[in-house]
């Protein structure tokens, strides 16, 4: 008797676990994620769908747009054998001294201060990079400088020479007679900021080596004049640009794009909306995402190329290209993602009003690389019949009664 209560009892619990597990299995399934599509949002009925749509028509564009007045100008060679021979030269000028009481006496030296940013450095970071300085020989903005615009410098007036190893910042000593001749006699002259404006045109710091590509802090680039009878003294930079120079170009694998920033390489595509059934409120969320070629030779730990982590889409009037790409206001700042190795361009709010109302026909998407005064490169997926395509990706509430 009391065996056949227990093993009733035992029937019973064993009954009850099941049913408890199975109900519990039910609550389980109905919580997890079922992917892009049949996920119920409201008691309408509402699902999320996920719709991929390519990106067709990426290509790259050129401009020779403006290198100058950026927090960085650029000085050095690299010879990357994907991205090319790549060599630039900075430019810079000395201000004159602010306060009155500051003047060059007899036998004071002048130093040009140069202070590097590493997380920036374009090349082998272990690798020595040479300079020659030389005087500039004809009138420049640093506002209006292009980067692909030829200067004309005295190659037969050595200035300066220099090389930069691992260290975060340098003084350099000018040579006397350029001071003497170019600088010292227009501190204290009448008219002298128009003088010196007109009739000194700066230095060029000319690579002559291939090591890397340093980014200068525009900023913090000083001039320190040291007199020996009285304090030193430090005068800021009066203006700044960089010539580029890429040649040699290594061949570009199928299906993919070349990005350089500066606008030097640009991409452009086309988003066709018309076939997309979608109206723009239902949409919760629209995403351009392009993804980054990663199939790329190592150059070895101690070379630095890629630290590209943000992206800039712009929606403009290519006639009005590029000036409307500089400074320029993006339609969205896009961030890389390490997690798919992929840009991605939060476009939610341009698609819901481009599918009501159209997108402006005369007007083109452009991606830009951050224009800062350093030189950074990328290789972009851009065929839809390759791995990793562009693609917009489209979240949107399917059956909505909205």
């Amino acid at each position: 008797m009391f065996q056949s209560k227990i093993g009733n009892f035992l029937d019973y619990t064993g009954s009850l676990t099941i049913l408890l597990v199975l109900i519990a299995f039910g609550i389980i399934t109905g919580c997890e994620n079922p992917g892009s599509v049949g996920s119920n949002l409201s008691e309408s009925g509402a699902e999320v769908e996920v719709v991929d749509i390519p990106v067709e028509g990426v290509e790259t564009i050129s401009f020779n747009s403006y290198s100058g007045n950026f927090t960085y100008f650029s000085a050095g060679a690299y010879n990357d054998p994907i991205f090319g021979e790549i060599a630039a030269t900075g430019l810079l000028k000395p201000s004159l001294p602010v306060s009155n009481d500051d003047s060059l006496q007899e036998n004071a030296i002048m130093k040009m201060r140069l202070l590097f940013d590493w997380e920036h450095v374009y090349g082998d970071t272990l690798a020595e990079q040479t300079f020659d300085v030389y005087p500039i020989q004809e009138f420049w903005r640093g506002n209006a400088f292009k980067l692909k615009e030829e200067i004309q410098i005295d190659e037969n007036t050595k200035v300066a020479s220099f090389t930069v190893e691992e260290e975060d910042s340098l003084d350099v000593i000018l040579n006397s007679d350029w001071v003497d001749n170019n600088y010292r006699p227009y501190i204290d002259a009448e008219n002298a900021d128009s003088l010196y404006e007109n009739e000194v045109f700066g230095l060029a710091l000319v690579p002559t080596g291939g090591g890397k590509i340093l980014p200068l802090n525009s900023s913090s680039t000083r001039f320190v004049i040291e007199n020996p009878e009285s304090d030193t003294f430090e005068v800021s930079n009066n203006r700044w640009a960089y010539h580029l120079d890429r040649n040699n170009e290594g061949e570009t694998p199928d299906g993919v794009v070349k990005a350089y920033n500066m606008l030097e390489n640009t991409l452009t595509f086309d988003l066709d909306l018309s076939g997309i059934e979608i109206s723009g409120p239902n949409i919760s969320k629209a995403e351009l995402v392009f993804y980054r070629d990663v199939s790329m030779p190592d150059p070895g730990p101690q070379v630095k190329r890629q630290d590209v982590q943000r992206a800039n889409l712009h929606f403009v009037d290519p006639k009005d290209a590029p000036d409307n790409l500089v400074p320029g206001n993006p339609v969205v700042n896009g961030t890389y993602s390490e997690k798919d190795q992929a840009y991605h361009f939060d476009v939610t709010s341009l698609l819901q009003s481009g599918l009501i109302d159209g997108l402006p026909e005369e007007q083109q998407f452009y991606i830009t690389l951050p224009m800062n005064g350093s030189v950074k490169t990328d290789l972009i997926y851009s065929s839809t019949s390759d791995i990793n395509p562009p693609k917009l990706e489209i979240t949107y509430l399917k059956n909505s009664s909205n």
